[in-house]
């Protein structure tokens, strides 16, 4: 039995494990919500999920040692700027066999850009899945900014407010990885990911970002 599981804020990675599920002919489960995650064990899993400052996403990294398989199958998307070392941090807190690791690059959601990615990537993991040995993944230089108050920056560099248009229906605050969200009020939980300003059915929450952030990230993708 094969199973995949995401964590996605606005569609970049959910777009890699529909094709993983698509490829496989299984489903998606979305680990937004923990009590989403099957107690059965598994042949293998399949974990997709987003680089955030350079770090795991904290949703992600508090559902990956529940997770109950054989063999595991670790995908990170990032928006083409900086991996840091997710991929051997999360080899870590598995119980089981890593048996195929792989950063794929794809739009990058705070330029707004469409969640396209190269499949030809994926190509040589399925084959992985196909026949399981166990990896060793290796550890890469992750830098010095994914220690930095990761979270205090991204607060700095990325504002969500609520405007008029908002009539406090709550689907935000149900679609929230972190309950970070009421009412369109934004706590300070929140993880800027986005997915309520993706949900939201009246576009009643605006992002802006700082000048400095918005500098760096078309920098950066641009010398890549």
């Amino acid at each position: 039995m094969i199973r995949i599981f995401c964590f996605s804020g606005t569609g970049h990675s959910m777009a890699v494990a529909r094709y993983f599920a698509e490829s496989l002919k299984t489903e998606t489960t979305d680990i937004t919500q923990k009590k989403t995650i099957p107690c059965t064990e598994s042949e293998i899993s399949i974990i997709v999920f987003p680089v955030y400052c350079g770090n795991i996403p904290k949703i992600v990294k508090s559902v990956l040692p529940k997770i109950n398989s054989k063999y595991f199958v670790l995908i990170a998307t990032y928006g083409r700027i900086s991996t840091g070392n997710v991929l051997w941090e999360s080899a870590r807190l598995v119980k089981g066999k890593v048996i195929a690791a792989e950063y794929v690059p794809t739009g990058h959601t705070y330029l707004d850009e469409p969640a396209e990615f190269d499949a030809e990537i994926l190509k040589p993991v399925l084959k992985r899945i196909k026949q399981p040995k166990e990896i060793v993944v290796k550890k890469e230089r992750k830098g010095i900014l994914p220690y930095i108050f990761p979270n205090l920056r991204s607060h700095l560099g990325v504002k969500i407010s609520r405007t008029a248009d908002c009539n406090k229906c709550d689907l935000c605050k149900r679609s929230c990885p972190m309950q970070a969200i009421s009412g369109g009020k934004i706590s300070k939980n929140c993880i800027r990911c986005l997915r309520c300003v993706k949900t939201c059915p009246r576009n009643a929450l605006e992002v802006t970002y700082n000048p400095l952030l918005k500098k760096y990230l078309k920098k950066n993708i641009k010398n890549i």
